[in-house]
């Protein structure tokens, strides 16, 4: 059967560069069916955390097959930075891809270098194999992904905000995702993101971020701070995630009921 449809193409991206600012939501469990439910909302990306969450290359692909005939985009966080499991999402068709807790331009140049194919890096080439390519029928795969492929540094500590300038000149990376909660932690404000000092680390970075014509998004814990940071310049958001929205849901659930019961 012929293949229809452009499957390279980043719409999570393509949204990006229209000036939209697409919304995501985390998804900590590893169910199909949970992704799904998301993907039938408005909900723009699907930020599947496989630093915090108990995901695996097979379980982040169900996912992301799952939500495919959907107007939803993945975007995965790796839990650490490494030329094998990059290698596998990417071959496994991930084209947005978060690396956490990146400190120095050191550290973003051997991410993009196992990102890359050569002469630019050391990504091995299987795409006439693997689901990336559609298994050999996308016949210009090596010559469209660089362009379809976003690659985000995370910066979440102390030391990675201050070296943000220098981070940034790397050549190859999409863009910046700022983690305002181990950056509090960092600082010694435990988890308070509302904190003087991360609130004023964070609103800077945004701002220089913007100055520098680099994509930056985080996460937003309300729709004031969304407004915000939109406002500051931020390219794109997460908003919740499942644990989150399951936990509150049933909270307030089961509140209800008792209030009148009990």
């Amino acid at each position: 059967m012929a293949i229809k449809g452009d499957f390279l193409k980043n719409h999570f991206k393509e949204k990006i560069e229209k000036g939209e600012c697409p919304l995501g939501v985390g998804m900590e469990t590893t169910s199909p069916d949970v992704a799904e439910v998301f993907a039938t909302t408005d909900y723009d990306w699907l930020f599947i955390d496989g630093e915090h969450g108990p995901h695996t290359v097979q379980t982040i692909l169900q996912v992301a097959r799952t939500i495919s005939p959907y107007e939803m985009t993945p975007v995965v966080r790796i839990g650490e930075p490494g030329t094998g499991i990059i290698k596998q999402l990417m071959d496994s068709g991930i084209q947005n891809l978060i690396f956490p807790k990146v400190e120095s331009k050191e550290e973003a140049e051997k991410i993009v270098y196992w990102s890359s194919y050569p002469p630019f890096g050391n990504r091995g080439m299987g795409a006439g194999a693997v689901r990336a390519a559609r298994f050999g029928k996308i016949e210009n795969y090596q010559e469209r992904i660089a362009d379809e492929t976003v690659l985000l540094i995370q910066l979440e500590s102390k030391k990675g905000f201050d070296n943000l300038d220098e981070i940034v000149q790397t050549k190859g990376i999409g863009g910046i995702f700022l983690g305002p909660v181990d950056l509090a932690v960092d600082l010694g404000h435990g988890t308070n993101i509302f904190h003087p000092q991360v609130v004023e680390m964070m609103e800077n970075a945004i701002k220089r971020l913007k100055e520098l014509g680099v994509i930056v998004g985080t996460i937003a814990v309300t729709p004031e701070q969304a407004k915000h940071y939109r406002n500051l310049g931020a390219s794109f958001l997460a908003i919740g995630t499942d644990t989150l929205f399951l936990r509150m849901t049933a909270d307030a659930t089961i509140k209800q009921y008792k209030d009148v019961l009990l």
